[in-house]
């Protein structure tokens, strides 16, 4: 069959007779083929631009004919529907259309009524009309609705239906509101509660869970929101500042992107702007992954692609083929007996891949290659040293206590300070059960003091606090900090640590020195005097390898319990980039202003594409052009507004100085020369009036007055004043104005 598209452009071109005969093709081939028919209605369209409506008509008629006697009649609405906008107003089609209705709705209430109101059987345009009466003859109380634009933030629920008015009661989030059923289908169409702008409205705190929790979940629900596909960019345009602040993002965006690689059916580019593409068809878990097993030579990526080929399995309740996952085994097996042959450091991971993957696949004897290598290697510290993934890591050690039976326990002590931190609490826990006592702990301890680099997980796993034991033979906190700094330093200047290594020591140390808001490192702050508390902050200081975010929040709560240490003082509020100082007037007027611009102006607007979308076609249409563009002024407004507002800090008047001049402060002044007294009260940007002697504290002639006190003598030099003024009296100007 002909693509909708070259059959558009042979229409287009003239070309009666052929597009005549592949429409009647799609007409008679069978029920698959025939409901395809809605993907052609640019053909009609292409006829209907070249005069040509009649011949359109003729082609609808003919689909009419063999889809409504082929389909139920919901069905064949479906397909029909777009036809007959494609032949637009057209009274014979319109009619057929309607009967189709009637039939599809015949029992439902008010369906009359609705078809009247929408204008279907004459009236409104075909395209609307058809709109109104699709979106409202379904909807019930408790559905969902979201604006028709997916760009736009609006989301709503059905409240009540009057059906024999067909008048809507919609809650928005902010309110209810009544609405007919043509503004309604023009606004909105129907969703359900897993849309995203659904949840942001009406359960947030879920969402916010999920933020935290599924991260992936949460950029896939964006990216369908955008088409199936969303760039970074657009998903920080999406959340910052409405969910996080800029540091906030950029680590939620780097686990968000690490959870996503999990999905089979997501896409990430690796160069920005990092598109990110959502696959959303019918494909089994078999379709997206057993392909590649065998093109996939590094045993890690192999093994990632069969578990993420298990979890689509389970996702959508399929069998695993076994068969496939047992082949892979098999070429494993091989590839670890010439890395075991040849004394490779990589043979104990691989090793253990194999058995696990053998293991799923119920290979017979799948263990024995592992359990053999384990059994007779002198490096256990090397065969342990390849294997980064925590479940492997744990089946390694299952591995060595069957190899080793009789000396597990003791090659385990001597492993324990080079095991990642998480292994480290459970072979702890798994030692303990096993009858050893805590002076059992004493060497490897000492062994991770006595060699930071190498022994860097373990470290942290002792500054964190061990669960494995109360009584573990544990240095002291600061000791353990103090150790932990100094191997990072060594980290920082070495060139001779390998580089994976080294930033693997960056990025676990700012994760559990951050763990659970700094509890620990608060905790022990409130333990040390304040010369330990300077050597921490030299120490600190100099850590590029802490990454920036968590080395200021270190150093200030250092500053914070430590208030002495501080040297330099912090700038005056009004100086600040990152602080808005508003009062309460202003921030309410801001609020107004924002809510006035999201309710009325979007609204608005949005309202203004859908009408001037009815106009035909798109590409030259000057309205629909215009009001995009407009679309794109109100959404950079509004992200200025609420940029302003993140950083807003409303002052009270309990705050406001009178010993000199701040924010909130009124300010007199009196010329030297003749005596003219000049007023000035200082407020935030967002209510000034000078005509009332109110001046945005943030213009240059505010800037050069803030901070004076009585008695000083300031020059100005603008419309309003001139000369040498001194500044005579300080007063509360937002006390004064409460009380007036």
């Amino acid at each position: 069959m002909v693509k909708p598209k070259e059959l558009a452009k042979l229409a287009k071109d003239g070309n009666v007779k052929t597009v005549e005969e592949e429409w009647l093709k799609l007409v008679e081939a069978g029920e698959n083929e025939t409901r395809r028919l809605a993907d052609y209605a640019p053909v009609l369209q292409a006829f209907v631009k070249t005069d040509q409506k009649e011949l359109a008509a003729n082609l609808a008629w003919a689909a009419f004919e063999s889809v409504s006697t082929a389909f139920e009649p919901k069905q064949a609405i479906a397909i029909l529907g777009p036809l007959v906008q494609a032949v637009g107003n057209h009274a014979e089609l319109r009619q057929e259309i309607t009967k189709l209705y009637q039939t599809a709705y015949a029992d439902a209430e008010g369906l009359e009524p609705l078809l009247a109101e929408a204008g279907l059987p004459e009236g409104r345009p075909v395209r609307r009309a058809l709109r109104t009466v699709t979106t409202c003859i379904e909807l019930q109380p408790d559905d969902y609705l979201v604006s028709r634009d997916a760009e736009e933030d609006e989301a709503a629920k059905v409240v009540e239906v009057d059906r024999s008015s067909w008048e809507f009661q919609i809650e928005t989030g902010d309110g209810d509101e009544d609405i007919g059923a043509v503004e309604l289908a023009d606004r909105f169409v129907q969703t359900n509660a897993d849309d995203f702008r659904v949840r942001r409205k009406f359960f947030r705190e879920e969402l916010m869970k999920q933020f935290d929790e599924e991260p992936a979940e949460i950029v896939i629900a964006l990216a369908k929101l955008h088409g199936g596909q969303i760039t970074r960019d657009e998903l920080e345009w999406e959340l910052v500042p409405k969910y996080f602040t800029q540091p906030e993002w950029k680590k939620w965006w780097t686990k968000a992107r690490t959870a996503l690689k999990k999905y089979a059916n997501v896409q990430i580019d690796r160069k920005a702007p990092y598109n990110i593409t959502f696959i959303d068809k019918d494909v089994t878990a078999a379709d997206l992954h057993v392909g590649d097993f065998a093109k996939i030579f590094d045993p890690v990526k192999k093994y990632e692609k069969i578990e993420a080929y298990i979890k689509e399995c389970k996702a959508l309740n399929e069998d695993i083929q076994i068969k496939e996952i047992a082949a892979c085994h098999g070429t494993l097996v091989d590839q670890a007996r010439r890395l075991i042959k040849s004394g490779s450091p990589d043979a104990g991971n691989v090793c253990i891949i194999t058995r696990k993957i053998g293991e799923i696949a119920k290979v017979e004897n799948a263990e024995e290659p592992a359990v053999e290598l384990f059994k007779t290697s002198e490096k256990l510290r090397q065969l342990f040293s390849r294997i980064d993934r925590d479940d492997l890591h744990e089946l390694a050690c299952d591995t060595l206590k069957e190899a080793r039976a009789d000396s597990w326990a003791t090659d385990m002590l001597e492993l324990l300070p080079y095991f990642p931190m998480a292994a480290c609490e459970r072979e702890s826990k798994r030692l303990l059960e096993a009858g050893h006592t805590m002076d059992d702990f004493v060497t490897p301890i000492e062994q991770a003091f006595a060699e930071p680099v190498p022994c860097f997980e373990a470290l942290l796993w002792l500054w964190n606090g061990p669960d494995a034991a109360e009584n573990l033979p544990v240095k002291p906190k600061v000791a353990v900090l103090t150790r932990l700094l100094r191997a990072m330093d060594e980290v920082r200047r070495s060139d001779n640590i390998d580089k994976e290594w080294a930033k693997r020591v960056g990025t676990r140390a700012r994760a559990v020195l951050a763990a659970r808001k700094y509890e620990s490192f608060k905790a022990l702050l409130e333990e040390i005097e304040v010369s330990m508390a300077s050597a921490l902050r030299t120490q600190i200081t100099r850590l590029d390898n802490l990454g920036r975010a968590v080395r200021e929040d270190l150093l200030k709560l250092i500053k914070a319990e430590f208030p002495e240490l501080s040297v330099k003082p912090e700038a005056p509020a009004w100086e600040r980039d990152d602080l808005l100082l508003v009062t309460r007037e202003g921030y309410s007027k801001k609020q107004d202003e924002i809510d006035h611009h999201v309710n009325v102006k979007m609204k608005d607007n949005a309202r203004a594409i859908g009408e001037a979308a009815e106009h035909g076609d798109l590409s030259e249409n000057s309205e629909y052009k215009f009001a995009l563009e407009e679309r794109d002024l109100l959404r950079a407004r509004l992200a200025q507004m609420n940029a302003e507002m993140s950083i807003a800090k409303i002052i009270e008047p309990d705050e406001v100085p009178v010993d000199y001049v701040g924010v909130g402060t009124r300010a007199v002044f009196r010329r030297i020369d003749d005596g003219e007294v000049f007023e000035m009260t200082m407020v935030g940007p967002w209510e000034s009036d000078p005509d009332e002697s109110k001046y945005n504290y943030l213009a240059p002639l505010s800037q050069k007055i803030l901070g004076a006190k009585r008695g000083e003598v300031i020059e100005f030099d603008f419309n309003r004043a001139s000369g040498q003024y001194e500044l005579v009296e300080i007063s509360n100007g937002l006390a004064e104005k409460a009380e007036s």
